[in-house]
């Protein structure tokens, strides 16, 4: 399953937010999947609308795009969704409804439905809207050809409650393996061995090289099916181990 994530909102470009999704990788991940790319783009319609198309045109199978989607005019992600689906846009009423008790839970009364609070309660035509578990904007899920896109909150208190419960169980792992060892030597010296390996073994080779590999060790991550790693990960480390003295002064 090829998965990616957009995050949007200028504030993500000005140094003082971490926009990796950190979290929501690791859960991904642990169902057996992995994300393909994660990009971090501002309030810009064009260049957002210009992501959209490419990633539609990748074969991806879950984007999940998080940000825009309160009541200011700088939240236009479902109306850049909107035009990529070829849609207009409309208001849930069942989003209002979930929309007032939110704020009502949030701030003790129901709100004025104003043209800008119903921002939060609108979507494209034709697609899902998905409940807030936290918060009041609601989320949505459209289909485009193969593609399922997913529109949450760009507030991790929000987006991740949302995540796991709308996108995570519709996570499908690829059956991928995938094995750590450590390796007392500078990354270029392994290079010719990791060539060795993928081109005996149907694996791939994740090198995280570590500042302090020696005294810490540089990690290598392989990755395949589970018989065809061990078996990788056995021959590299001897491999690794015959050839250390050769590169003591790397």
């Amino acid at each position: 399953m090829k998965i990616e994530i957009v995050h949007i909102g200028d504030e993500l470009l000005t140094a003082e937010i971490d926009p990796y999704p950190a979290h929501m990788i690791r859960l991904i991940k642990e169902k057996g999947a992995r994300v393909n790319m994660v990009t971090v783009l501002g309030d810009d319609f064009a260049e957002i609308s210009r992501v959209l198309r490419s990633v539609g045109e990748s074969g991806v199978d879950i984007l999940i795009v998080t940000g825009g989607l309160g009541p200011t005019l700088d939240d236009i992600t479902k109306n850049v969704v909107a035009d990529y689906l070829g849609v207009g846009l409309k208001v849930h009423q069942e989003a209002v409804e979930w929309l007032s008790e939110a704020v009502k839970r949030m701030y003790g009364k129901k709100p004025v439905l104003s043209e800008e609070t119903l921002r939060m309660a609108t979507i494209p035509e034709g697609t899902i809207a998905l409940k807030n578990i936290v918060g009041a904007a609601c989320g949505v899920e459209a289909r485009k050809g193969r593609m399922t896109i997913f529109c949450l909150p760009g507030f991790p208190k929000e987006m991740l409650p949302m995540f796991q419960e709308f996108i995570l169980p519709r996570v499908e792992g690829d059956e991928i393996f995938e094995k750590e060892i450590r390796a007392w030597r500078g990354e270029t010296t392994m290079e010719p061995l990791f060539q060795t390996i993928v081109r005996k073994y149907k694996v791939r080779i994740a090198s995280l090289p570590d500042e302090g590999w020696r005294e810490r060790g540089n990690r290598i991550i392989v990755k395949g099916e589970k018989k065809e790693v061990e078996r990788a990960v056995e021959e590299l480390s001897k491999l690794i181990d015959e050839s250390r003295d050769a590169f003591l002064d790397d």
